[in-house]
């Protein structure tokens, strides 16, 4: 359940970010890093092929919709 409330967190603080682009004064919330693989590994082995790959897009944003999140789960329980 903590994965849950934690993946829905860091979704709402992407929306939250990307909400915030447009005021110059919190603008800074929605700068992105980007982690991961890029191009995607891709295996071709004839009759299988398998492309591996994952990227991490993360903003400063993201703690605050975790924290969010959390409290709002709390509060249900």
């Amino acid at each position: 359940m903590l994965a849950i409330v934690i993946s829905l967190g860091a979704i709402l603080g992407i929306v939250i970010g990307e909400a915030l682009v447009g005021y110059p004064v919190l603008s800074f919330l929605s700068r992105d890093l980007h982690v991961g693989v890029d191009p995607p590994f891709t295996v071709d082995l004839k009759f299988f092929t398998l492309t591996l790959g994952f990227t991490f897009r993360l903003n400063l944003a993201v703690p605050i919709g975790i924290v969010l999140a959390f409290w709002i789960f709390r509060l249900l329980q």
